[in-house]
């Protein structure tokens, strides 16, 4: 019961907080030119992000993979509240179980999407799992990013952070990549750093980087 209750909790703060947060949307109309052509993309969002995205891209109605922990239990009764579908797996527990999800999900032209620096880590450390997915079904990887500048950030590995009601959100929509036409390597490299430069243009559009300083995007930041 009391399980229940904590999720129901954090399923009603996400939605309260999605309903009263102010939001920009910067490219959303890639997103919806996919949903709308039948293309399936794979979305690419930071572990850190997962928790606004349940409610930002509930109406794209999406697959997305997580975790087989106690953690990934309550985030999949959270997300599927709000819509989604969970494939249960990671790199380190039943990875071939989410993998097969996955694909027959993008087999039926949906899009999904994917933490590719989760379930633990490195926060912003791209797994090489995406790019293969990517290669497999010969589809664009889209990252997504967003960004706010009155916000909680939590003690985790990741810094998990979520939006303050009423605050300021910007959301912002990378270009798709295509990883088919070169190595895997480049491909990955390619990948994580279009992330992160994502991640820093919204950050630096709403004045966040200044109030909540990465170190971890502040190593490659020259590239911008």
């Amino acid at each position: 019961m009391v399980r229940y209750l904590n999720r129901a909790l954090i399923a009603a703060m996400i939605w309260f907080i999605g309903h009263t947060t102010r939001k920009t949307r910067i490219n959303w109309n890639i997103l919806e030119t996919f949903a709308r052509q039948g293309q399936p993309a794979i979305l690419c969002v930071w572990h850190n992000t997962i928790m606004y995205f349940i409610y930002a891209l509930a109406p794209l109605g999406l697959t997305v993979m997580i975790s087989r922990s106690k953690d990934g239990d309550d985030i999949t009764w959270v997300a599927n509240r709000f819509g989604f579908r969970a494939a249960r797996g990671s790199p380190a527990e039943g990875g071939s179980s989410a993998l097969r999800d996955m694909l027959r999900v993008l087999a039926d032209k949906k899009s999904v999407v994917i933490t590719p620096d989760g379930p633990k880590g490195p926060r912003y450390e791209l797994k090489p799992g995406v790019v293969a997915l990517a290669r497999h079904k010969k589809l664009p990887i889209v990252p997504v990013a967003y960004s706010a500048p009155n916000r909680w950030e939590f003690k985790s590995w990741d810094r998990m952070k979520l939006p303050k009601p009423f605050s300021r959100v910007v959301v912002w929509v990378g270009d798709p990549i295509d990883v088919t036409q070169e190595p895997d390597d480049v491909a990955h490299a390619r990948v994580q750093e279009a992330m992160r430069r994502l991640t820093r243009q919204a950050e630096r559009f709403t004045g966040a980087d200044a109030r909540y300083p990465d170190p971890v995007l502040a190593t490659d930041a020259g590239g911008d």
